[in-house]
């Protein structure tokens, strides 16, 4: 009878202890982690919308590639290129599926830091963090040494299917 007891002790512990633990802060952090995921476009004015890109795990980052180019070809009518890249062996890769956000870790709340953005329009690679927004927008800060010396870009989910870009 004691030994049931013990065993039953010990079970409603396990089973506090899973209860309090599912309750805590870092529980949360996988729910709005997994927000961050999916498609994000530039600008919430059609007009204005140049790309999409679609975040996902990249081990235990963040990262995004291209998905979707307003305008995926060149005037030669061939699929654009990398072609700012400071690395020239770099400046034929296809601007669809490349990466332009990388390392971003986790932090607090709804913010991802230590992350890279590559602005394939001029080649330039910056320093990053992402937060999201309570209206659902994502907010990416590009900076160059600290974060009061950048801009910030508000990227909105796509209120239309997108179809993806392809690299020939």
């Amino acid at each position: 009878m004691q030994f049931y007891s013990i065993r039953h002790c010990s079970l409603c512990l396990i089973a506090a202890l899973l209860l309090t633990s599912s309750l805590s802060p870092l529980a949360f952090a996988g729910s709005v982690a997994d927000d961050i995921h999916g498609l994000w476009i530039n600008n919430k004015d059609t007009e204005k919308q140049k790309f999409a890109v679609m975040v996902e795990d990249c081990g235990s980052k963040l990262c995004g590639r291209l998905y979707w180019l307003k305008k995926p070809l060149s005037a030669n009518g061939l699929p654009k290129r990398d072609k700012h890249n400071s690395n020239e062996a770099l400046r034929d890769r296809p601007l669809c599926g490349l990466q332009i956000l990388t390392g971003f870790q986790y932090a607090s709340g709804n913010t991802w830091h230590s992350g890279e953005i590559y602005n394939p329009d001029d080649g330039l690679t910056f320093s990053s963090t992402m937060k999201l927004a309570p209206e659902g927008s994502l907010k990416i800060r590009g900076y160059v040494g600290i974060s009061l010396l950048g801009k910030t870009l508000e990227w909105v989910r796509p209120t239309e299917e997108i179809t993806r870009c392809k690299s020939l």
